[in-house]
């Protein structure tokens, strides 16, 4: 399953750098405040999804554009053919394609492509997490007065609740930044780059390869695929900054 992600992610980004040199000609559609959807991001859905399907008819797959497309099953692969569209509209390098899976609801593994830098996260429970093939792990020196925590912003959501996160990080020593990509700001977290991460609201695909790649670098993560819930607040975490981390999830 794990060779499989992997190349059906490339496989996805490939398709979406194609289109890049042309986003500002694309046709957008606006699901809400600031959550668009391109051609693109249907493109690289029907081919991961296509190609998922024909080599594991039985599994389910749960993806941002077109949904769950079956009940029931043991295996369920978490798809998001562009985590970052905004991102990519604009000619930002960070987005990426994320495709997780679990396995009678368990995290069991999570691939996450970033086609313009080339890096390729990839992680399987029990086997840790990788970077282009070279292992990787969360920053073991992470401490809230040193952190930077990476955070998420949903339109959906009140604002107050941004703000309590932003401000609690800032009154701990630590800094922030948002990327507006879930899936890239955990795999920054399993990679060292953030020491933290934490969104009021997020949904299932966004996050459910990036929490595996943090699991398997030993970072700390709150309990959001075993409780299968398909939205909520999510949080990850070296362990310096697990404490400011669940804090942050209680002001979600």
């Amino acid at each position: 399953m794990r060779i499989v992600a992997e190349a059906l992610a490339r496989a996805g980004g490939q398709l979406a750098l194609a289109h890049l040199a042309d986003h500002k000609a694309l046709e957008v559609e606006a699901k809400g405040p600031q959550d668009f959807v391109t051609v693109v991001d249907k493109a690289v859905e029907t081919l991961i999804r296509g190609r998922l399907k024909e080599i594991f008819p039985d599994h389910a797959v749960l993806g941002e554009e077109f949904g769950l497309d079956r009940q029931g099953a043991r295996i369920v692969w978490g798809l998001d053919p562009i985590d970052g569209t905004s991102n990519f509209l604009r000619d930002r390098p960070v987005w990426c394609v994320s495709i997780g899976a679990t396995i009678d609801g368990k995290p069991a593994l999570g691939v996450i492509y970033e086609p313009v830098r080339d890096e390729l996260y990839s992680a399987a429970a029990g086997q840790g997490a990788t970077r282009n093939g070279t292992p990787i792990a969360v920053n073991a020196k992470a401490s809230p007065n040193s952190a930077i925590i990476g955070v998420g912003y949903s339109p959906g959501r009140k604002v107050e609740e941004h703000v309590a996160q932003v401000g609690h990080i800032l009154t701990h020593g630590a800094e922030y930044r948002r990327l507006g990509s879930s899936a890239m700001s955990l795999a920054y977290v399993a990679d060292g780059r953030f020491d933290g991460y934490a969104a009021a609201h997020t949904n299932a695909w966004d996050v459910m390869a990036g929490l595996v790649l943090v699991r398997e670098a030993g970072g700390v993560t709150d309990d959001f695929i075993e409780s299968g819930a398909q939205s909520g607040p999510v949080t990850a975490a070296a362990p310096g900054v697990a404490d400011l981390a669940r804090q942050l999830r209680a002001l979600a």
